[in-house]
């Protein structure tokens, strides 16, 4: 990948809106390019006030049409990436975060859709974060050396395939990875389809099961979703995702995650849903105790979803509220403890 670039290209195509403080907080709605040239919009939110540079992540979400605050509207808001910005800024790091490729304010980039597999593609979304990361490093209030990854869900994994791709000299300071899967993507949504398939009968739930293995094995062998899908699968595999499903179902995250040889943070609900802190979490906690200088900790939150919110009663998803403060401040804590000269 040209990254070279898209570093050229974000540095030198950059937009930059009037900052905004609120509160100790300062908000910059900023673009930059990607290395297929997709313009995409973001905000770059900083300590309002500071002097010198200052340590850095950029935060990335999780999957489907989520935005840079980590919402899908109008279905669900959480807020959960806009809330962590702020709450780091207030401790002295700056974040930045961006709308997906194609989506909300980038949606005017959007090509016909013959164009979609290519355009939606699992690099592309990679190339994205490079190019944010890029633009992070790049601005005269960040240190460059002091700048991290921190992705929640599927961010997640982008944040470890990104992390692995990059040369030394370019390689995040340290990853923070929130509700992140620990195994390979099959698993766990045949994991998420049996536990959402419950009410069907048993003969019924082996064929649907069955139907998503052979869909998955298609994908994996020629990278094409099959053209004939059971409607209930057409959500989870529309027609142009092949590439994007090939290249993320090939990725280990226990491997990716060994590899990396700075520090990392883990951070899991216990009632996550989606990702298992039993099977997921414990799964980097044990990949990473391999490395031979391993320096990592792990946060297990009690009853907090898998948006990283306390849940407030047994039927809540744990989308809305404010995460706990106490959680800002222990990120906070660890990174600038680990981002030292």
């Amino acid at each position: 990948m040209l990254w070279r670039l898209a570093l050229l290209l974000c540095l030198f195509g950059i937009g930059m809106t009037d900052a905004q403080a609120v509160d100790g907080v300062t908000n910059q709605q900023i673009s930059f390019t990607s290395n297929d040239g997709s313009v995409l919009a973001g905000t770059l939110t900083l300590p309002a006030g500071t002097i010198e540079k200052v340590p850095a992540l950029v935060l990335l979400q999780g999957s489907g049409p989520t935005n840079r605050d980590g919402n899908q509207p109008p279905v669900m808001r959480t807020d959960l990436l806009r809330q962590i910005a702020e709450g780091l800024a207030l401790k002295g790091i700056a974040t930045l975060r961006y709308d997906k490729r194609g989506m909300h304010a980038n949606a005017g980039g959007l090509p016909g859709s013959d164009k979609y597999a290519s355009y939606f593609d699992w690099d592309r979304f990679v190339d994205d974060a490079y190019a944010a990361y890029a633009f992070l490093r790049a601005q005269p209030g960040v240190d460059l050396h002091k700048t991290g990854l921190f992705g929640h869900s599927e961010g997640g994994m982008i944040a470890l395939d990104l992390s692995n791709r990059l040369q030394a000299g370019e390689k995040p300071a340290a990853l923070i990875l929130a509700a992140t899967a620990g195994r390979r993507l099959d698993v766990i949504v045949r994991e998420q389809l049996t536990r959402q398939l419950g009410a069907l009968k048993p003969n019924e739930r082996r064929a649907f099961l069955a139907e998503n293995d052979r869909t998955v094995q298609a994908i994996q062998t020629t990278g094409k979703v099959p053209e004939k899908l059971l409607p209930a699968l057409n959500g989870l595999y529309p027609p142009y995702s092949g590439p994007f499903w090939q290249a993320q179902l090939k990725l280990d995250p226990a491997d990716l995650v060994q590899r990396y040889a700075g520090p990392v943070l883990l951070i899991q609900g216990d009632a996550d849903i989606q990702i298992s802190s039993e099977r997921d979490a414990l799964a980097l906690d044990r990949a990473l105790q391999q490395r031979s200088n391993d320096d990592h900790a792990m946060i297990v939150l009690p009853r907090t979803s898998h948006n990283l919110k306390p849940l407030q009663g047994d039927k809540d998803p744990g989308y809305e509220g404010e995460i706990d403060p106490q959680l800002t401040g222990r990120i906070a804590t660890w990174l600038l403890s680990k981002m030292v000269p």
